[in-house]
């Protein structure tokens, strides 16, 4: 519960913050951002390289390495977060003009750092102490919240909101270090430090799998901001990225269903429960598209002012996609508990390549309305290999461990 409420706190954040800034700064500034956290959200996604899964599992089994444990995934992943942190500084000016590079940078730096704390928050996890993981989350988002909308109201401009958004994560990533150092050492009973528990094989072998098929699934959700980007301008990935957050904050409804129901789900011996709840989902869907879909040209400018009317087509074309967005977070979840990694990455693969090229064939011609398309078709192409992969395990062998 308390970890649910943290979750939705901290979606909540992020919308508050991009309707801020889509009232208060210029478009380019806006898009500029929203340009930013797509990439430091999929940079965060890339380097974390099923780390986060690795250090809550092996946490949860180990009782006398756990300090060593997570000081080498730490290392590891802090490490990886920023050296790609430091590389995409190189290649700012070919992303954004160069009078927006520092800022793009700033709010990269801030997606990434809240990336690193994301991994610690996996070690609570594994320990079982996810209250302090929701507090420190809950205290980091508040303060950033408070920060931006500082910033937005007095002195709105996008370096300025960029340090607002890295000040708070780099004081909370400290801090979760810090308890986790301190509750890492009850855990050793002071044992002293052994051989190293994150050796490259066990990397390769256990560690890499975990992160594959959510990079996939991360790209294909976010990639389309570059081919807008690179068709239709920075002003485009603003409106773009506007309407997108309202679909995100929709999709908080299954994400606490499947809090829920997803150790039903691993448990479950036929499809007969992922029907029940995957149906129920799509309903909802549906109830939230028509509604959605229709009241687009009124639900746009009530939330980003009517600069952003432009917007509304493709937040109604967006919004036909709920219902498989709700469906397949059951399909996948029921996939994935059944021991079906392997088959999640190869869905994952084929909804990228489906992306890409209904990206391609529409972002061109039809701008953000194409890319929406594109988000349209990827979702059926998940929905469709999800129900193959259902349909062609009747005997299912629960996983012990899942995503």
């Amino acid at each position: 519960m308390i970890k649910g409420a943290a979750d939705v706190a901290g979606k909540a954040v992020t919308l508050v913050i991009t309707v801020l800034a889509a009232r208060t700064l210029n478009a380019d500034a806006f898009g500029v951002m929203a340009l930013a956290m797509a990439t430091g959200w999929l940079l965060g996604v890339a380097t974390d390289a099923g780390l986060s899964m690795h250090l809550a599992r092996e946490t949860a089994r180990r009782s006398g390495q756990a300090r060593q444990l997570l000081v080498e995934v730490l290392r590891l992943r802090a490490g990886l977060a920023y050296l790609a942190a430091t590389m995409i500084a190189f290649f700012t000016p070919r992303m954004v003009p160069p009078n927006w590079k520092m800022q793009f940078a700033l709010i990269v730096l801030a997606q990434m750092t809240g990336a690193v704390i994301e991994t610690t928050a996996h070690y609570f996890r594994g320990i079982g102490r996810s209250e302090i993981e929701s507090a420190i989350h809950a205290a980091y988002r508040l303060s950033t919240l408070v920060l931006a909308v500082i910033v937005l109201l007095w002195w709105p401009r996008l370096d300025f909101l960029g340090a607002a958004m890295l000040a708070p994560a780099l004081i909370a990533l400290a801090v979760s270090f810090g308890i986790a150092w301190r509750l890492s050492a009850i855990g050793d009973q002071g044992s002293r430090v052994g051989a190293s528990v994150l050796t490259p094989a066990s990397f390769v072998r256990d560690v890499m799998p975990l992160g594959l098929g959510v990079l996939l699934s991360a790209l294909y959700f976010r990639i389309d901001v570059y081919f807008i980007e690179r068709w239709q301008g920075l002003e485009a990935v603003g409106g773009y990225n506007a309407v997108f957050r309202l679909i995100e904050a929709l999709r908080l409804l299954p994400a606490a269903v499947m809090a829920v129901t997803f150790p039903m789900l691993v448990q479950a011996a036929d499809t007969r429960l992922v029907r029940r709840i995957g149906g129920s989902l799509a309903v909802a869907g549906v109830l939230l598209a028509l509604a959605s879909s229709l009241g687009s040209s009124l639900i746009v400018p009530l939330v980003y002012g009517t600069p952003y009317l432009y917007t509304a087509p493709t937040f109604a074309i967006l919004s036909l996609a709920l219902p498989l967005f709700f469906l397949n977070y059951a399909l996948t979840h029921q996939v994935i508990g059944w021991d079906g990694q392997r088959a999640y990455l190869l869905i994952a693969a084929l909804a990228l390549i489906a992306n890409v090229a209904a990206n391609f064939a529409l972002v061109p011609s039809q701008g953000m309305i194409g890319a929406a398309i594109a988000t349209l078709v990827t979702e059926v192409v998940v929905t469709a290999g999800c129900l193959y992969t259902l349909a062609a395990r009747p005997s299912p062998q629960p996983a012990l461990e899942a995503r």
